[in-house]
């Protein structure tokens, strides 16, 4: 891993294209505080755009209409579940890893408010959400699908279930969790639920 690089091509981009890498990202942050306070129909580029602290105008000039800028803020979000799904090692390592991971949204409403919102809305066929959440699911479940085969063929599992409904279930506990967990922050700790769910699932490897 490197470590403190400070020669003068390591810094990262600088000038107009450093400046506006920064307020597309600060439009973007914009955008999960309003879409999380109002869905994607309840929110206006005039608010996206006061958020930001610019003119709709300059908001225009980079993103050319809201459902752009809801593509483009999901697809950053997606990015960041694709390197979890990367970088987690298979077994009860992905397990933990999803469930830490979920942990960590205790310091972001925001976000799971976000994804509360917009993944309702977007089972509709025509909100401009529906691919990207189809997809998002399809692969989640996908990936879980195969951690819980793995788990059975190392004589893992406590129960028979089949993985794919395995892999359902855990996605359905950590989105409904996380839902309540918005109405009720100090009652429901939503990696504590899951961590119980899947000690009702694993043998322990020392077993």
């Amino acid at each position: 891993m490197l470590g403190d690089v400070t020669s003068e091509n390591s810094r990262g981009p600088r000038g107009p294209y450093a400046k506006s890498a920064q307020l597309r990202k600060e439009i973007l942050d914009a955008c999960v505080t309003v879409f999380a306070d109002n869905g994607f129909h309840g929110s206006t580029m005039s608010a996206i755009a006061q958020r930001a602290g610019i003119g709709q105008t300059r908001l225009l000039h980079h993103f050319a209409s809201k459902a752009e800028l809801l593509t483009a803020m999901l697809a950053s979000h997606e990015q960041r579940m694709a390197e979890i799904i990367e970088s987690t090692g298979s077994g009860e390592d992905a397990l933990r890893a999803h469930v830490r991971e979920v942990g960590r949204n205790r310091e972001r409403r925001d976000l799971v408010q976000l994804h509360s919102i917009i993944s309702a809305e977007a089972a509709v066929a025509a909100h401009p959400a529906h691919e990207v959440y189809r997809t998002r699911y399809d692969q989640l479940r996908l990936h879980l699908t195969g951690v819980f085969a793995e788990l059975r063929g190392a004589g893992r599992l406590k129960v028979g279930t089949r993985p794919d409904i395995l892999a359902s279930q855990f996605i359905a506990m950590m989105d409904g969790l996380q839902l309540q967990w918005l109405y009720s922050p100090t009652t429901v700790d939503v990696a504590d639920h899951l961590d119980a769910f899947l000690s009702t699932l694993l043998i322990d490897d020392a077993d």
